[in-house]
């Protein structure tokens, strides 16, 4: 029911009552009507003009013509908040029960208590309250039998909002009943918005903070945002051309995600606001902001160092209320500061991995081998992980952990490490000790990233039939990085020139991977990087020695 009248408050369209009586067809020589002074309500009556806004639905449900005839003519001018009336015409309870199961929406009901029973009035009224679950509509009984239905004794005893006797409805009377009717019932359903778009805007706020990573949070900010706004199918309140979600720190705008002209994958991005946001932006003094004009709304949230994350919409704003900007305000500043979060959050991540790298390269360097040999083994790890279905996230900690596989080889003497020919048994022992502690020095972290490089580094040299080394896994014993990173590794080794032997061509190191699937590797691997082909060599050419 509530989501039902949250709907039709905002949609636009009505239909006409098949039974509306046209009050430029009445005569008002055919009844009596007793007439007070016009100045003493507070009416709102004027030429009726094309609405604006969708009319406020009124239901006159009563068996006597004359009834309907009278208050339509009397009312049909009214307006409230610029918005008509739209009447619809019942003649029975019965009638007015099919009234009510077809709109949801009205907002006040003008109920006869005597119809086809001496109770059917009431009857209706616990079926709208009781079965329905409508506690919206604003319903003022109206008699012409009083002593059937005493008041004292109804408004105890049922759910209405008013109730009148026939004779006491005047001109006046009728039009300030009217206006206070409406008044009550728009502020229930703005409360009922509130709560509804509160409770939306908690469920996006959880929604946003499951999102992975810095760009997918952003784009989920913005989805959210449209969410949040949408009543009902058709009631998208923001026709959006461009969105972003982004910060600026001194003078560069760092766009995270956007659409349109602030797509960063657009190749066409704007590197600085609109001149209407800027100078907006720079009167800012305060930590948070929100404001909107007919053509975009900013939120702008200034962090710690003064740098400014901002979520921009720009389009046309129709029916944008204070209530919506309000909700608009508080979920923006939740996501700011949220945004505010993950970028730090974010920046010490990539300060933990650039350190990462940092010593994979320093173990390189020793060694003496390739300086772009850690780069490409981290590529073809996330490319491996990806293929295999590991999903992009367990992809991207493989790719940040495998630059560590050889990290033991700091334990190792410099004269075997870097010996040109070929080590002998007693040098090869030693040699083979790196995996181990490589293991040894990563598994004391309870970081995840560290303890995911732990593993790499003591499984890579690991064989699929079990005639490799620290431990002599065999098949799925070797944990699943350890044989990404171990097909990656030697790859990439094959490729490249090394102290002890020259660089194969990428046809003969294709061609003895395939030669080791089952034996030195994991068959699936392997499959994986043949059918990869086209975008390892694109990793080959992009990082070069």
């Amino acid at each position: 029911m509530r989501g039902a009248v949250l709907q039709s408050y905002f949609q636009s369209d009505w239909i006409d009552s098949e039974r509306e009586v046209e009050t430029d067809m009445i005569d008002e020589d055919d009844f009596e009507f007793i007439d007070e002074d016009e100045s003493e309500g507070a009416a709102q009556t004027g030429a009726m003009t094309e609405p604006l806004y969708k009319p406020w639905k009124v239901a006159i449900i009563d068996d006597e013509e004359q009834i309907h005839k009278v208050t339509k003519m009397v009312l049909g001018e009214y307006q409230f908040h610029g918005r008509p009336l739209q009447f619809f015409s019942a003649y029975s309870a019965a009638e007015g029960r099919e009234l009510f199961q077809q709109h949801h929406d009205i907002a006040v009901c003008l109920l006869d208590v005597v119809m086809e029973s001496e109770s059917a009035g009431l009857d209706l009224v616990k079926d709208i309250r009781a079965i329905d679950h409508n506690h919206f509509t604003r319903i003022v009984l109206r008699t012409g039998q009083p002593g059937q239905a005493p008041e004292e004794e109804v408004i105890s005893r049922y759910d209405i909002n008013d109730y009148k006797e026939k004779t006491e409805l005047t001109r006046t009377k009728l039009t300030t009943l009217m206006h206070a009717c409406l008044k009550t019932y728009e502020f229930i359903v703005q409360q009922e918005q509130m709560k509804s778009g509160l409770e939306k805007v908690l469920e996006s706020t959880a929604k946003i903070f499951e999102s992975p990573n810095l760009g997918e949070f952003a784009q989920g900010v913005m989805l959210q945002i449209l969410s949040l706004f949408k009543f009902g199918d058709d009631a998208a309140l923001l026709k959006i051309d461009h969105m972003m979600a982004g910060y600026e720190k001194g003078q560069n705008l760092r766009i995270i995600a956007g659409t349109g002209d602030y797509d960063p994958n657009s190749g066409n991005v704007v590197k600085k606001l609109p001149d209407g946001f800027l100078n907006d932006i720079n009167q800012q003094q305060e930590r948070f902001r929100f404001y909107y004009d007919d053509n975009y709304f900013v939120a702008s949230y200034l962090g710690k160092e003064q740098e400014r994350y901002i979520l921009a919409i720009c389009g046309a704003l129709e029916g944008f209320t204070p209530l919506h900007s309000k909700l608009a305000s508080i979920y923006c500043h939740n996501a700011l500061v949220a945004f505010e979060n993950i970028i730090l959050n974010d920046e010490i991540e990539q300060a933990q991995w650039e350190m990462v790298y940092l010593l994979g390269g320093a173990v390189e360097t020793r060694s003496k081998e390739t300086g772009n040999h850690i780069t490409r083994v981290s590529e073809l790890s996330e490319l491996l992980a990806n293929k295999i279905g590991l999903g992009s996230k367990q992809a991207e900690l493989i790719k940040w952990a495998s630059p560590l596989h050889d990290v033991g080889k700091i334990a190792i003497p410099d004269a075997i490490l870097n010996k040109p020919g070929k080590l002998d048994a007693e040098e090869w022992q030693v040699m083979k000790t790196h995996a181990e502690e490589g293991y040894r020095m990563l598994a004391k972290s309870n970081k995840r990233i560290i303890q995911l490089a732990s593993r790499i580094a003591r499984d890579h040299h690991e064989h699929w039939n079990g005639k490799g080394y620290p431990n002599g896994l065999k098949g799925e014993a070797i944990s699943v990085e350890g044989r990404i990173t171990a097909v990656a590794d030697v790859f990439d080794a094959l490729c490249s020139r090394r102290c002890y032997k020259p660089a194969w061509s990428y046809d003969k190191v294709f061609a003895y991977m395939e030669e080791m699937s089952g034996e030195q590797f994991d068959p699936d691997m392997i499959s994986a990087l043949i059918s990869e082909k086209e975008r390892v060599l694109s990793i080959y050419e992009r990082f070069k020695d």
